[in-house]
């Protein structure tokens, strides 16, 4: 079948039609340079293709590649081939979202100097086997494609995204998990105040962080203290409206669920609040 273009994303990325007449996003070099609607697509160009199906995702993957440079969506892209044709694995879309921003994010905190501690790692290694192995790849892809190794703690931070991708149905804990999600987002809008676009990339990135943090809450796992204090005075200064709403959320979780929050966890949190309400 022969397939021509139906959008153009940008000079490297573009929307075509396959055989169900489903979209399929088409990644490579050049595809969309000087291209215009209807354009045959040359297949011998095409590095990696993949269905979003949810419009929100089409919008949070278009706003991605306006956004991180095409280098780690293809990194993300060939993590999620291995985790296909290796481990068999059944993801959801979500996947080429998620990663793709957790890898570039997780580069610039490296950069940075700034390193996220994973106090589960040995959990997830001996839990998840396989998506950790996936998460080794990253590791490996990205020291091949620009030289420098991030700590193991990533590759079990990209393994949760991996495990969160495959268990797509509803268990008993993720009912709850869900239902926590909800009321610290309740909690969080009503104490701010502030429109929110929930298909834009911060809103994704800031429920992501609610998803993790519930199932920390859940299993009773906690950030090691890293410096926290100093953090605080800083978000105190700057933010003062997101600090004290993440000490709220805090509050509310420990009476609630029986789990006393950190000063890292506070931190992070006010973190992704300050950056969702300046997006």
């Amino acid at each position: 079948m022969k397939m021509v273009i139906k959008q153009i994303l940008n000079t490297n990325a573009v929307i075509s039609n396959d055989e169900n007449g489903q979209d399929v996003l088409l990644l490579g070099s050049g595809l969309g340079f000087k291209s215009r609607i209807g354009d045959a697509i040359d297949q011998e160009r095409v590095e990696k293709q993949f269905i979003l199906k949810d419009k929100n995702h089409k919008s949070q993957f278009r706003e991605i590649l306006d956004t991180v440079p095409q280098e780690y969506i293809m990194v993300a892209e060939d993590v999620i081939d291995y985790a296909v044709q290796v481990f068999d694995m059944t993801l959801n879309e979500t996947i080429h979202i998620s990663l793709v921003d957790h890898i570039y994010h997780a580069v610039e905190n490296y950069q940075q100097g700034f390193v996220v501690p994973n106090t589960i790692l040995h959990d997830i290694i001996r839990f998840y086997p396989d998506e950790y192995k996936v998460g080794q790849k990253m590791l490996d892809l990205l020291e091949t494609k620009f030289g420098y190794r991030l700590s193991n703690d990533e590759a079990g931070f990209v393994a949760m995204h991996f495990v969160t991708a495959r268990h797509n149905q509803i268990s008993g804990n993720a009912k709850k998990m869900i239902v926590m999600v909800s009321e610290l987002n309740d909690l969080i809008m009503s104490e701010l105040n502030f429109h929110v676009k929930e298909d834009s990339l911060p809103y994704y990135r800031y429920m992501t962080h609610l998803k993790f943090f519930a199932q920390r809450v859940m299993k009773k796992y906690y950030y090691k203290e890293h410096g926290g204090a100093r953090m605080l005075e800083e978000l105190l200064r700057n933010y003062p409206d997101e600090y004290r709403c993440s000490q709220k959320v805090c509050k509310y979780i420990e009476d609630k669920y029986h789990y006393k929050a950190g000063h890292d966890e506070l931190v992070y949190l006010a973190v992704h609040l300050s950056q969702l309400k300046n997006s």
